[in-house]
């Protein structure tokens, strides 16, 4: 994977979901699905951005990401948003664990994927009392996970608590693919309004979240147009410098 912000991304779809599900067979690991929110925290926090970097792949969750990289390094990148890829692989029959978010969310999923498969026994739930990722005893999680074997683990914390909790959280079990997919379940269950097609066709999904969650859009958005500017110019500076 190259570095685009000084983070690692894997842009190319196809790539990212071989790589899941190669990982499914015999090994394990997390996948971030980073946004636009969460790239901007990576230039204030470094532990986040290790943490991110020690993922087995970082997918594109924003598109002015994709845009401004693509711009900068001369390729066509496209986005890869985590409602996208939870929407297609929830699907699959392998044993899915759903960790995090409310039991209601989990049994709206859990109906959808009776709907279409015909049967939901492969999908399990683990909801986690709210508090920091240093109070959760993650060996106690483990034991949980290990029993159940899931071949896909998706988490939903919110950023960055997830990719925290992934990364502390991989040590202890044994296999599986662990997923941090926050509010992409959300989007699913129909909790929250799914993003129209039309705001990802012209790249303002940040709009439409602006108008249905105002007051957690506007803090973030005021963090991006502050320093994600700078990390355009640095990324520029670094790509000259290299050519």
């Amino acid at each position: 994977m190259n570095k685009y912000f000084n983070v690692k991304f894997l842009f190319d779809h196809n790539k990212f979901e071989k790589l899941v599900e190669s990982t499914l067979i015999n090994g394990k690991g997390y996948c971030c699905f980073v946004d636009l929110n969460s790239l901007v925290n990576t230039y204030r926090d470094k532990n986040f951005r290790a943490i991110l970097n020690r993922s087995l792949a970082n997918s594109c969750d924003g598109s002015y990401i994709a845009l401004s990289a693509s711009k900068i390094h001369n390729e066509n990148l496209k986005e890869y948003i985590g409602p996208d890829f939870f929407k297609k692989f929830i699907y699959h029959k392998k044993k899915h664990l759903i960790i995090g978010n409310t039991e209601e969310v989990f049994l709206k999923i859990k109906n959808k994927v009776e709907i279409k498969n015909g049967v939901n026994d492969n999908l399990h739930y683990l909801p986690l009392p709210f508090k920091s990722v240093e109070e959760f005893d993650f060996e106690f999680i483990s034991k949980y996970l290990n029993e159940i074997s899931p071949d896909y683990i998706w988490v939903s914390l919110g950023a960055p608590k997830q990719e925290y909790f992934m990364y502390n959280l991989l040590p202890h079990i044994n296999r599986g693919v662990m997923l941090g997919v926050g509010a992409a379940i959300n989007y699913y269950s129909g909790e929250i309004n799914d993003i129209p097609q039309w705001t990802k066709r012209f790249r303002i999904i940040w709009v439409y979240r602006l108008f249905t969650e105002p007051k957690k859009q506007f803090k973030r958005l005021r963090s991006i147009f502050l320093i994600f500017p700078k990390m355009i110019l640095e990324e520029k500076r670094r790509v000259e410098n290299i050519n």
